[in-house]
């Protein structure tokens, strides 16, 4: 069982969270906090496995100082900072406060799970905004790591294969591809991969 803290300033993003995580049978929703100021004393009372915070909020102290706050205190503690912003100086500023992984907002319930097992399982789930390649419906930028995904997609390897030549599981592979499906409103991968041939994203990998 994950147990988790999720701390949010935003009321109806932080009981939509919990909402969509409560029901999930291997993830325990420990608490949330609407205050960043509260988050420390909320994990030296609650002793969650996972923070899952906003990077952004309003007060006096921000998701980045918090934290640095929590990594140095709680060495065993994993944090995952999320965003609604597509601004890709945030990536930077979560990898240097320490943050386990990075997720955006607009992800799905399945891919915010996903996210807190791998990161708990030892995975760093961050993403490297490829700005050149824009795909789909919504011209939407994929990341690093989904490129990366996506290439070998279109060279026929297998969701097995794919994790073991990029040293990662096939869980977080299908993590992958699902905020791939999500962000580019593609209903199968297959069509994704077609475009992405189309437009020469898959000559190297």
């Amino acid at each position: 069982m994950i147990r988790i803290l999720i701390v949010d300033d935003q009321k109806i993003l932080l009981e939509g969270l919990e909402q969509i995580l409560r029901p999930i049978e291997d993830i325990e929703v420990l608490g949330t906090c609407l205050l960043s100021e509260l988050t420390e004393k909320a994990c030296e009372r609650l002793r969650p496995d996972l923070v899952l915070m906003d990077i952004c909020m309003e007060g006096r102290t921000s998701g980045i100082q918090i934290c640095e706050r929590l990594k140095a205190r709680f060495k065993q503690l994993r944090v995952v900072l999320m965003t609604g912003m597509q601004e890709v100086s945030f990536l930077t500023r979560a990898k240097s406060a320490g943050a386990d992984s990075f997720i955006y907002k607009e992800s799905s319930g399945e891919a915010f799970a996903d996210c807190i097992r791998a990161t708990m399982e030892g995975q760093h789930i961050y993403p490297d905004v490829c700005a050149a390649s824009t795909l789909g419906c919504t011209s939407s930028t994929l990341t690093e790591r989904e490129f990366e995904i996506l290439q070998r997609i279109c060279r026929s390897m297998s969701y097995a294969e794919i994790a073991e030549d990029l040293g990662i599981t096939k869980r977080t592979v299908n993590f992958h591809i699902g905020n791939m499906l999500s962000k580019t409103g593609y209903k199968s991968i297959v069509g994704l991969a077609v475009e992405a041939t189309d437009k020469g994203y898959t000559s190297s990998v």
